[in-house]
């Protein structure tokens, strides 16, 4: 038995009909380490929210606030494979304490910040304290239950995953309209605090401990490698956009390809060298590792980018408020939970199809949005979206509650920081490419779609100004400059900042109220059918995501309950 390993004998692995007392405190201690988890995974979308109240109080540009939310992101992508052999070094459980410990720490500086510089500094510790912490999540999971409690542990584990990234923005929004204290978007990351101090005072005794029995020491060379190589694809990917996608973007991205391969050329160099890699080169030898590593990398791009595109959608778009939005989301995270549910006791029959049904029912729930959003462009309600939600929400909470455990169920508790760290890593940096594809195509398509959306309006605008009285001259100025206008809109880089051009609609400043008044009235019509218009192509590219992902699960291992167990 490896060190970590749950000692089990045959007779309780098989007719359990209670938690032991030891299996309470690990019950308990999933609770408190998934508490942290979902912390970590809130404050990457917690912030959004919170921008313009960020920009007013401190006085921060566009610039700094990209920076706000990328300096997190990156961080965390990039120290992730590193964190997680740490655990396995100094022990999973110690790592899992001090990145909690730094990450409340962070969150208290960030709480704090003076002024936007200090924020992003503040933030970026606080993802490099998330890198060290996460990777500990899933390896705990892994060494301190038993296979035929995975399903459920894991189960939990997707339940948490769903509801962080639809909380994000709901809890982010409660928390700046209540403004506590008068601490106004400072409580976003001060709710950390009490959620972290929790997590600290319980961790030590209900957490069990656990480290690769192989003498490893940490790869320094190779941490570098494989940080660097992150942050020269994750970086551009999470800036170009903003950026135009200058020249700069696709060199970074292009060089981290061979800087991947030296990393890989490293570990094998030290392996046969007789040291310790900072990746264990044999995880790659498992086909369930292997080919679930590409199924996961596919997986997290549709699921990051659809959240994303939702909710611009949604606030954008559609004016709803951030509270409104995420109150909107609710159907989904509880249908997600339930999806998780109804996988846990299906994965040990059926093994990777519940992965596959999950694939085919959020394609349905895509496809049941897109019929409800096609043509809209007066009414959307939260009712209106249920149905879809619902339904997609089943598919996420089945294909997010079964993928770890497939993937991670052949890995030895030896490598299961390891293991893990390139896991999550994955998820990031699949997230942050998943952003920039659909942001490519979805404000392209805005963009696109932004004449024909006022060029449908025009007549209702004339109308007005008609029956405003005024005259056929200064009508033919007001439509030619509102056109303009919502052009600049759907084309600009900043959406924080009005073009100039939409201060020149109305050349006469005695017909100004009147123009003002039509133009207010008739840009909500435009903006919805823009959005609407826009957003339903866009959901192709989720389509063709989860239809990729179903196919690639065919090469994974079955890992029905027979094949899991020995049986």
């Amino acid at each position: 038995m490896t060190a970590g390993e749950p000692a089990l004998s045959t007779d309780s692995a098989q007719t359990v009909s209670r938690p032991s007392p030891m299996d309470a405190r690990a019950w308990i201690g999933l609770i408190i380490i998934l508490l942290a988890a979902f912390m970590e995974l809130l404050d990457v979308s917690v912030v959004s929210v919170a921008i313009p109240a960020i920009q007013r109080d401190i006085d921060a540009t566009y610039a700094q606030i990209q920076w706000t939310l990328a300096g997190y992101q990156l961080a965390f992508a990039a120290g992730m494979i590193t964190g997680g052999r740490l655990g396995d070094i100094f022990g999973r459980k110690r790592m899992f304490i001090t990145g909690v410990f730094a990450f409340v720490v962070a969150s208290l500086l960030c709480g704090l910040a003076p002024s936007a510089g200090l924020l992003i500094l503040f933030r970026v510790i606080q993802g490099l304290a998330a890198a060290a912490m996460f990777p500990q999540v899933l390896a705990i999971m892994h060494v301190s239950f038993p296979e035929e409690k995975r399903a459920a542990v894991f189960g939990a584990f997707g339940a948490m995953a769903s509801l962080s990234g639809i909380a994000g923005p709901l809890l982010g929004g409660v928390l700046v309209d209540a403004n506590v204290f008068g601490w106004g978007w400072r409580t976003i990351f001060l709710i950390n605090l009490p959620v972290g101090v929790v997590a600290l005072a319980l961790a030590p005794s209900l957490v069990k401990e656990s480290r690769s029995s192989e003498r490893v020491k940490l790869d320094l060379t190779g941490a570098l490698l494989v940080t660097a190589a992150v942050v020269l694809l994750v970086y551009p990917v999470i800036q170009g956009r903003d950026a135009g996608w200058p020249a700069w973007t696709w060199i970074s991205m292009a060089v981290s390809v061979p800087v991947f391969a030296l990393f890989a050329w490293w570990q094998h160099a030290r392996k046969r060298r007789g040291g310790s890699p900072l990746v264990e080169l044999r995880l790659f030898l498992q086909r369930a590792f292997s080919v679930g590593l590409v199924v996961s990398l596919l997986f997290w791009t549709a699921i990051a980018s659809v959240f994303l595109v939702l909710t611009i959608f949604l606030q954008a778009g559609w004016d709803y408020t951030p509270l409104h939005a995420g109150l909107t989301f609710l159907p989904l995270a509880a249908a997600s939970v339930i999806g998780s549910g109804v996988a846990v006791p299906l994965a040990p029959k059926i093994g990777r199809t519940v992965v596959q049904l999950g694939c085919l029912i959020c394609i349905a729930g895509i496809v049941w949005l897109m019929v409800t959003v096609h043509g809209r462009t007066t009414s959307l309600t939260t009712w209106d979206l249920t149905p879809s939600f619902v339904v997609f929400g089943i598919g996420l909470g089945m294909l997010i509650a079964t993928l770890n455990d497939l993937i991670l169920t052949g890995v030895r508790n030896d490598d299961a920081g390891s293991a893990t760290g390139v896991l999550n890593t994955a998820g990031q940096v699949a997230g942050a490419v998943g952003v920039a594809v659909i942001g490519l195509i979805f404000f392209g398509q805005l963009a696109n779609r932004s004449d024909e959306a006022t060029a449908a309006s025009v007549p209702k605008l004339r109308h007005e100004l008609q029956a405003a009285g005024l005259p056929a001259p200064a009508i033919d100025g007001v439509v030619t400059g509102f056109r303009t206008c919502y052009h600049d809109i759907a084309h600009a880089k900043d959406p924080t900042q009005t073009p100039a051009s939409c201060g020149r609609i109305s050349a006469d400043p005695q017909s100004a109220p009147v123009v003002t008044a039509a133009v207010n009235k008739i840009r909500p019509e435009v903006q919805r059918q823009d959005f609407s218009d826009s957003f339903v192509p866009s959901m192709y590219f989720q389509i063709a995501v989860f239809a990729g992902t179903f196919l690639l699960v065919f090469f994974l291992p079955r890992r029905t309950s027979g094949e899991m167990h020995g049986h």
